[in-house]
């Protein structure tokens, strides 16, 4: 397994790359300090997962995320940064970032975000998730929290995947969640995108940040 670190930082990356050889003993890890050089192993490298800094000396964060979409459109890239605020996650998640981990998160935070990240799952920072206490009419950011499936015209059922959706769940995952088949999730999928007018999943988050629709703990098993 190949990852590369981009970030200017020389601790950050010696801290990140030695906790990534600690979690996965046979992983090759590269590091550079900029975009261009990251970019330049990008180009020499097949890569599993691209940590990319926000801020970087040569370019935006965002920017190199736009250039390395462009350049490999299949390629798991993950914004790497000291502040998550929902704007940053949406214009992040809109270029085609797989994640968004903040560098603040726990040693076992970063070990899930990792190994979600890894499995497919889309990672954001438990900020914009929509985890908060069900039942809650408001966020105290003000953002409307959602409980009801007729509200954004979903059925129930589509309306429990959502839930496990905005938290970044693959199709395997939901369908244990919720004990039913993992085809029965993909059934589900196509009027939930035709619904919110999107055609994947990164484009539904940024949806739901776009409408400020955050959601309770979603409930498990086949109600």
């Amino acid at each position: 397994m190949n990852i590369l670190l981009i970030d200017d930082h020389f601790c950050a990356r010696e801290g990140v790359a030695c906790l990534l050889k600690q979690i996965y003993p046979d992983v090759q890890v590269f590091e550079a300090e900029s975009f261009a050089a990251g970019l330049a192993i990008a180009n020499a490298q097949p890569l599993n997962l691209v940590l990319l800094d926000l801020q970087l000396p040569d370019c935006s964060g965002l920017e190199g995320l736009a250039k390395l979409k462009a350049d490999f459109p299949e390629l798991c890239v993950v914004m790497f940064s000291g502040v998550g605020d929902r704007d940053l996650v949406f214009q992040a998640l809109k270029a085609g970032a797989m994640g968004f981990v903040v560098k603040t998160i726990s040693r076992q935070g970063f070990v899930e975000a990792l190994r979600d990240l890894l499995s497919g799952r889309v990672f954001l920072p438990a900020t914009v998730t929509g985890e908060v206490p069900a039942g809650d009419v408001q966020t105290a950011n003000g953002l409307a929290t959602v409980t009801d499936p007729a509200s954004l015209g979903l059925t129930p059922r589509e309306f429990d995947i959502l839930r496990w959706i905005a938290r970044g769940y693959s199709n395997k995952q939901i369908a244990l969640q919720l004990a039913i088949q993992e085809q029965t999730v993909r059934n589900h999928l196509r009027p939930i995108f035709l619904k919110f007018g999107v055609t994947r999943r990164t484009e539904l988050l940024v949806k739901l940040f776009v409408r400020g629709i955050v959601f309770g703990k979603p409930g498990v098993g086949n109600s």
